[in-house]
């Protein structure tokens, strides 16, 4: 099974010594290497890198049965594909790759109809400025005819936006929940009053409904979890039409709208932007699926929640991993 497998399946870091404080590598049951507090094989957080393994154990493998080897292609099949920084890197897409718009196969149905939960483990690293509600297992919304798509629900909401003193909150639901005692995974924050680059920002509801996909992306290792596709659900025509069509022009025009104003909120767009370009290299497609606010009643709920928190500066993460 390649290391996606395991990280998804929580099998890191292993071994008597090992533990989510330690620093330097971990073993796993295959023999690759991964950061003890994060669990990646490149890890921005701690420096490190351990991809050199992989070397290592293809000329280990050539000595063995070829019935209990894999190949390096078979690997990039299941899942093991580039690595990934795990929210730790901030970049600014540059127009390499676009995310599409997710086609249903009726507009009437209903994303629920459509995605069902997928049982998985997962714990969350937060900031103190953030908030995680929901269980320590989640049911993650996956495509009833394909395994490998994800669905993750977005929104933005912001109190007198427009007028003085706004407050924006954002939030996105990556769990289905299966009951009353297991309701769906809602990660929710306040918006920042410093943009991903260290720009001064306002608060506003367009800000919050980017900065929820951004959030969303950056939550977990998804590709390493074996998926191919990720759906993002809002209600925000200015995110799904802004991130599939209006970004191509702004780009060709050096972030200059047909009026030749400045784009507002670049500095989202590029960050949006570069994670979909860091998620196509890993072999994730983005899309974007425009549903009615009354079928995105969770994140709605919650966004506007997190706007009536404390106010919150500089960027923070939220990151989720499997255990």
């Amino acid at each position: 099974m390649p290391l996606g497998w395991y990280l998804a399946q929580g099998l890191y870091p292993l071994g008597p010594s090992s533990s989510d404080d330690e620093e330097g590598p971990c073993e796993l049951p295959d023999g690759r290497l991964v950061c003890g507090p994060h669990g990646f094989v490149v890890c921005g957080k701690c420096c490190s890198d351990y991809s050199f393994m992989e070397e290592v154990l293809e000329d280990e493998d050539e000595d063995e049965d070829e019935d209990e080897a894999y190949s390096s292609a078979s690997r990039v099949h299941e899942g093991l594909r580039a690595p990934f920084s795990g929210g730790t890197e901030k970049r600014r897409g540059t127009g390499l790759a676009f995310p599409t718009k997710f086609c249903p196969p009726s507009p009437t149905i209903n994303p629920l109809e459509l995605f069902s939960g997928r049982r998985a483990w997962m714990r969350a690293i937060r900031s103190v400025t953030l908030q995680l509600k929901g269980p320590m297992t989640d049911h993650v919304y996956t495509h009833r005819n394909d395994p490998n798509m994800l669905l993750l629900f977005t929104d933005g909401a912001c109190l007198n936006n427009g007028q003085a003193n706004p407050k924006a909150g954002w939030a996105f639901v990556h769990h289905a929940g299966t009951g009353p005692s297991d309701p769906p995974g809602v990660a929710e924050g306040r918006l920042e009053s410093q943009g991903p680059f260290g720009d001064d920002a306002i608060q506003s509801s367009n800000r919050a409904e980017l900065r929820a996909v951004i959030a969303a992306l950056r939550f977990r290792h998804w590709a390493g979890e074996n998926f191919h596709t990720a759906v993002i659900a809002t209600d925000s025509e200015y995110v799904v039409e802004g991130s599939t069509a209006w970004a191509r022009t702004w780009i060709r025009n050096g972030w200059l709208t047909s009026s030749r104003q400045p784009v507002k909120n670049k500095d989202l767009w590029e960050m949006l932007l570069g994670e979909v370009e860091r998620w196509k290299e890993a072999g994730m497609d983005i899309q974007f699926w425009r549903i009615p606010r009354e079928w995105n009643t969770v994140a709605d709920a919650a966004a506007k929640k997190a706007a009536e928190g404390r106010d919150v500066d500089k960027w923070a993460e939220l990151i989720g991993m499997a255990i």
